[in-house]
């Protein structure tokens, strides 16, 4: 077998985000400073962060149920087994180095000795091989990415082997990102993983330790003094529970929080960027804000609406309203990091109000006297911005004479009623797909995990299915291209704007995971490089 000795192989596909300081703080905010500004020295021990968190973790069960607010606390109390970090690099984790067999059909974990779950027992190659299992056996939330593994074998404490049914140029990309941290075996064997006490007060083997949870208020974590890698420079971590992005602000500005944590207002993009306390990290995501149809049952079934509702939106306003400029345009089916395997031939169409009233009429609807076809209820939550972009979407289904009754609720109501039950016909959502090209296949492969639309297309499938079997871009690039045609065809799905990160935080605050310090090496929200300048 061929060793990695850089967590590099033709299986992993490596992209740079955009990674840009745009605050002004000591030292102008520039993008070489993304810190910060200088500082007085070097890092410093001690210290309390607190980081704004929009609600409640559902459990802490990182792997059951998709869970964005404990995904960015997880990845401070979890290991991996190997990490994205913020340029969606892969680099290590719990495993110091990995080898692909030639065939591709076999990959082989070597991990790091002497690590220590937070209760003190050892971390070993069972508790690797029980997690994933687990995840396979009991529908976690990424099972269906782990569709090529055929077995996982644990010969001794420190390898794992997962065995493939085919070469699959999407796995270690999927092993490094979401619903995929290791848990304690000890803890979690012979007992039902949702209702586990270690769902109340989690044990991992990361950065942080547990420490308290109140509900509706906080979680605390502290530092890990017996961590297997860097040990974190902070005491502890305090994610204060605030539903609200005006009172997170209003919390911010007062100094309350460190990091803010959740996504401003966008109309105050300008005054946090004019603020030479702060740096406000913008980074390009490989994901994008998007109108979603539930192409299976009710009015959006029918293609010819899909077709209506994407002549109607008005992308530009979208932006410009909604996301006050902190957007980019896309038109193709795939986000545009993944440039090597991206159709730009075949486009969402231009906005055409009249062609979209047309087409409505078409599918046997007859405007009222407002000039109404029908109602429906556009599904929202209730953080910036997907409810501002709700209010645009509504208003251009307005124009097309779709009456649109905007029903923004909370994110854990929203992802019940669409996410998991698919009790909607149109929403408004932000939709992940990477980490690699092949992301597609968690959105619309009819066995996606993020498959919100009810979505199924035979031939889709199969070219999927190829894109992740083949190795070399140049051999993926052809069955990509025809999925993203397939897309444009079916609309299962409209982009609206790909997806900038807004992230403000305090200059003081050094080793964020989008300063240059920590970028290399970090997790998506993952504090261990963080230290205070003050």
């Amino acid at each position: 077998m061929k060793k990695m000795k850089k967590f590099m192989s033709l299986l992993l596909v490596s992209v740079f985000v955009l990674t840009i300081s745009a605050g002004c703080g000591k030292g102008g905010g520039t993008n070489e400073d993304a810190g910060g500004g200088e500082s007085s020295g070097e890092p410093k021990q001690g210290g309390t962060i607190v980081v704004g968190i929009p609600q409640d973790p559902q459990s802490f069960n990182p792997n059951a149920k998709t869970d964005d607010v404990l995904f960015d606390i997880g990845q401070n109390i979890f290991s991996r087994l190997i990490k994205l970090n913020n340029k969606q690099e892969l680099v290590p984790d719990l495993a110091e180095d990995y080898e692909v067999s030639p065939d591709g059909l076999e990959i082989t974990f070597h991990l790091r000795k002497g690590v220590k779950w937070h209760d003190g027992e050892d971390c070993t190659s069972k508790d690797v091989k029980w997690t994933f299992d687990q995840i396979i056996n009991e529908d976690g939330q990424i099972k269906s990415n782990l569709s090529s593994v055929e077995s996982i074998e644990a010969p001794d404490d420190y390898t794992v082997i997962f065995h493939l049914t085919q070469n699959d140029s999407n796995l270690l990309s999927y092993l490094g990102w979401y619903g995929c941290l290791i848990m304690p075996a000890h803890l979690y064997e012979g007992t039902d993983w949702l209702d586990n006490p270690a769902n109340k007060k989690p044990i991992g083997t990361g950065p942080f330790k547990f420490v308290e949870y109140k509900s509706g208020v906080s979680v605390t974590l502290e530092r890990n003094d017996d961590y297997f890698g860097q040990v974190p420079y902070l005491d502890k971590i305090i994610y204060s529970v605030i539903p609200d992005s005006n009172t997170a602000l209003q919390a911010f500005n007062n100094g309350e929080l460190d990091i803010l944590g959740i996504n401003p207002p966008l109309s105050e993009m300008g005054n946090l960027q004019a603020n030479e306390n702060y740096v406000v990290g913008l980074q390009q995501w490989p994901a994008r804000y998007q109108v979603a149809f539930n192409v299976k049952e009710g009015k959006f079934a029918d293609p010819k609406l899909r077709q209506a509702v994407a002549l109607g939106l008005d992308k530009d306003a979208v932006i410009e309203k909604a996301l006050k400029g902190a957007g980019q345009r896309c038109d193709t089916a795939m986000v545009s990091l993944y440039e090597w395997a991206l159709n730009t031939e075949d486009v969402y169409p231009e906005r055409d109000v009249k062609k979209a009233r047309e087409l409505i009429e078409e599918a046997g609807y007859t405007a009222d006297k407002d000039g109404m076809y029908f109602s429906v209820e556009l599904e929202a939550w209730n953080e910036i911005p997907y409810s501002d972009i709700g209010t645009v979407v509504k208003d251009n289904l307005k124009e097309i004479g779709i009456d649109a009754k905007l029903n923004i609720t909370e994110m854990a109501a929203w992802t019940d009623k669409v996410w998991v039950n698919h009790d909607y016909e149109i929403a408004v959502l932000g939709g992940f797909q990477g980490p690699d090209a092949g992301g597609l296949s968690l959105r619309f492969a009819s066995d996606g995990s993020m498959n919100i639309y009810e979505y199924a297309n035979e031939e889709l499938d199969e070219n999927l299915a190829e894109g992740r079997m083949k190795v070399t871009h140049e051999d993926r690039k052809e069955h990509y291209i025809r999925a993203q045609q397939i897309l444009i065809e079916d609309l299962p799905m409209v982009p609206l704007s790909e997806m900038m990160l807004v992230t403000p935080y305090y200059s003081y605050v050094k080793g964020h995971p989008l300063s240059d310090e920590a970028i290399d090496k970090a997790g998506y929200k993952e504090y261990t490089y963080i230290w205070l300048d003050k």
